[in-house]
């Protein structure tokens, strides 16, 4: 039984230490004063986070739009990072529509929005100046995202993205 419950706890440890989390940086990039904050996907407000400086933050787990703030932290230039408070499941999320991430084509690269994440999926979208695009979802080493007009949704390798409002990540 000792020898049984040993294997589970390492099998367990095993996947935990090799789980490779899918977070990504973001920034704040909302039309409004403040940026909601809530418990759970579609949930109660608990925070109110000042979108003018466009805070950074990272998040992972997205969920039909939301995604989970790692940490329940957000860095705001200025000050720093700063703690959220209020939630009672000690969870804070926030959905795509209000943040963004950067792209890295700094020399006029092209870049593509694949329909797959895989670097032979089919293009579905290609451009050679730097945008920012709102991120969906996340799966290995690729994120899904939208432009911010809505017109083209894809596929982009996550290191080509900068989740920094404020330098351009090089």
């Amino acid at each position: 039984m000792k020898r049984l419950t040993f294997l589970a706890f390492l099998a367990l440890t095993l996947f935990a230490t090799t789980a490779k989390a899918q977070l990504i940086g973001v920034f704040i990039d909302d039309v409004d004063k403040y940026t909601n904050v809530r418990s759970s996907p579609g949930g109660p407000i608990v925070e109110r986070i000042e979108a003018g400086d466009m805070p950074m933050l990272a998040v992972e787990r997205p969920r039909n739009g939301w995604w989970l703030i790692t940490g329940g932290t957000y860095e705001k230039p200025d000050q720093g990072e700063i703690e959220l408070k209020g939630s009672p499941n000690n969870q804070y999320w926030i959905h795509y529509s209000v943040i963004g991430v950067g792209t890295r084509n700094y020399g006029g690269e092209t870049y593509y929005l694949r329909a797959t994440p895989k670097s032979r999926g089919k293009v579905v979208y290609s451009f050679k100046d730097e945008i920012s695009l709102r991120p969906i979802d996340v799966r290995g080493d690729w994120v899904k995202v939208k432009t911010y007009d809505g017109k083209h949704t894809g596929w982009i390798e996550a290191d080509k993205l900068c989740g920094n409002s404020l330098t351009n990540c090089c």
